[in-house]
């Protein structure tokens, strides 16, 4: 007890002595879900067709989109040409979370009514509070980027008390947390400088590109070691071009091509989304600030609401684990405005080492493996109540031998958007195909680079650890409320069962189970937004273990609970 006490004062005296973030290093928003993209104007002239003008020219400059995903350097480039309108005053965005996930961004600007035709002189530090921006012309923009966060974590029982043979072959565990409390201190800094440059007016064809280091620390006893760890890379480092353009009718175009290290996300995750391991000599096993491919060839064109998509990744894997993966893939989507989506995609890995285990010994690997994927969202439009819904499904073969697994989710709720606290309460059950040994074809869903957050991907912040989304079904209800402005709440109750007894591939200490359930798991959130610099963050866990666990590990196994707080700046 002394040392969970110890703990919540490091961590609070590290909430007022460092400037922290949330776990992606470039911002707590880099890659999430774009629900809708609504515009605010202010002291708009009393002309009012020289307002519709001056809007169209605002929301022209601004080629963001709905279901995108973030991006913070392309969404502080727009933001600058809009700055740069002769007309414009003042000009800001902030993002709002909704219930199902996603968020809405909301851009602000305040217009002067000023002649039209006058321009603008490009800028070299001529304001200090324009920092972090380096330089910004009317059709340039180079900027600094940097963040930092500082998480502390607690558990008491991890891995139900009983990490030896939860742990048995694993190459990461070195002396790891167990019986009692535990706690550790992690955390990160990153800086980086982005630019962009219109070199081809009439196409708005613009060079861009961009490059990060940050360096990871870790402290105390972790999951998997007590070692104290410190160590830097490269995270971002990557070139391409982008642009695009309104046309009459209101059509629209684009376009972007880019290579280098990046992360890229699929869908909301379900697939791709964690393109980068952490932890180990890395450090950063829980904050997980490294999120950028290895190599990332990713070519997109977007013609009105259709969106064309065709890349190659390589993931940015530990040293232990490399497995010379590589992964191809054309995805296709088209919305309705912000109010629905449906997707495909198709994946092949023509080369990897990652292994397939069976029940005789053979050990099959991911090459050849081929995916087709379908999905489908749908919400009200923003500030609206209603059902929103999203659905998934996904089927794996391999070119090399017979395999046959497959992977669904469904979840719906209700938004009461008009009510206090705008709460949003939805039911979510995922499953995914374990392998049956009485068969010929190999089922054991592989989840790729699956992840994201606890409302995306990570089912349950201590269940994950125990089974990744292979093998699993779920039942998740959950409640998002905003007590208060800026600040969100979601609580889960989980609920974890095998479609398999086998579970070879999967934890070693559960490889031949005696049960099919994993176990319950209640989670708590606490998010507050304080500004787009700086975030707080507050997860709590309680996980009590199921038959699948206990008549499989021998010993007295308990109730494993975990707190985790962590505060993240960006600028």
């Amino acid at each position: 007890m002394k040392l969970f006490v110890l703990f919540l004062f490091v961590f609070l005296f590290g909430v007022f002595r460092m400037s922290a973030q949330s776990n992606n290093a470039q911002s707590v928003y880099e890659g999430e879900r774009i629900q809708s993209v609504l515009f605010a104007y202010g002291h708009q002239p009393a002309d009012s067709l020289k307002a519709v003008r001056q809007k169209q020219l605002v929301e022209e400059a601004f080629q963001v989109y709905p279901y995108t995903h973030f991006n913070e350097f392309q969404v502080t480039y727009y933001m600058s040409q809009i700055k740069n309108l002769p007309f414009v005053e003042e000009a800001s965005y902030h993002l709002v979370p909704q219930g199902d996930g996603s968020y809405d961004l909301q851009v602000s600007v305040r217009l002067s009514g000023e002649d039209e035709t006058t321009s603008r002189q490009a800028n070299l530090f001529e304001d200090i509070k324009a920092f972090p921006v380096i330089y910004s012309g009317p059709h340039s923009l180079l900027t600094f980027k940097m963040s930092a966060s500082e998480m502390a974590y607690s558990n008491n029982n991890a891995w139900f008390a009983r990490p030896a043979p939860l742990l048995d072959g694993n190459p990461l565990a070195e002396n790891p947390a167990g019986k009692g409390y535990t706690a550790w201190l992690e955390g990160f800094a990153m800086g980086g400088i982005y630019g962009i440059v219109r070199i081809v007016p009439k196409w708005n064809f613009h060079l861009y590109g961009g490059a990060g280091y940050i360096l990871s620390f870790s402290a105390g006893r972790e999951l998997f070691t007590d070692k104290s760890r410190f160590h830097g890379e490269v995270e971002d480092a990557f070139a391409g071009f982008i642009g695009g353009k309104r046309l009459a009718e209101d059509h629209e175009y684009a376009y972007s091509v880019l290579y280098g290290r990046k992360q890229f996300v699929l869908g909301n995750g379900w697939l791709i989304i964690n393109t980068s391991m952490n932890g180990q000599e890395r450090a950063g096993l829980q904050i997980n600030p490294r999120w950028a491919a290895r190599r990332l060839f990713l070519a997109s064109l977007r013609w009105n609401r259709v969106n064309f998509q065709a890349f190659q990744l390589r993931p940015n894997e530990l040293p232990i684990f490399y497995s010379h993966t590589i992964l191809n893939g054309v995805n296709f989507e088209i919305n309705r405005n912000d109010r629905f989506q449906l997707g495909a995609s198709l994946l092949h890995s023509p080369r990897s080492e990652v292994k397939y285990y069976l029940p005789d010994g053979t050990v099959l690997n991911r090459k050849g493996l081929w995916v087709y994927n379908l999905r489908l969202y749908g919400n009200q439009p923003a500030g609206r109540p209603g059902w929103f819904y999203k659905t998934e499904g996904g089927y794996q073969t391999n070119s090399r031998y017979k395999m046959r697994a497959y992977a669904w989710y469904a979840q719906a709720g209700w938004s009461f958007a008009d009510s206090p606290g705008r709460p949003a309460l939805s039911y979510r059950f995922a499953y995914f195909s374990g392998d049956n040994p009485k068969t010929k074809a190999y089922e054991r869903w592989d989840a790729l680079y699956t992840g994201g957050t606890g409302e995306q991907w990570v089912q349950g912040s201590n269940m994950y650890k125990i089974v990744q989304n292979s093998n699993e079904m779920s039942h998740l209800l959950q409640l998002v409320y905003s007590p208060v402005s800026k600040l969100q709440t979601v609580t889960q109750l989980w609920s974890f069962m095998a479609p398999q007894s086998n579970n070879l591939g999967g934890n070693p200490g559960l490889s031949v189970m005696k049960g099919w359930y994993y176990g319950t798991e209640l989670n708590l959130t606490v998010k507050y937004f304080y500004s787009r610099q700086w975030y707080f963050h507050l997860n709590t866990a309680f996980t009590v273990p199921g038959s699948a666990v206990k008549k499989t590990i021998p010993g007295d196994l308990k109730n494993w609970f975990s707190l985790m707080a962590f505060v993240q700046y960006s600028l």
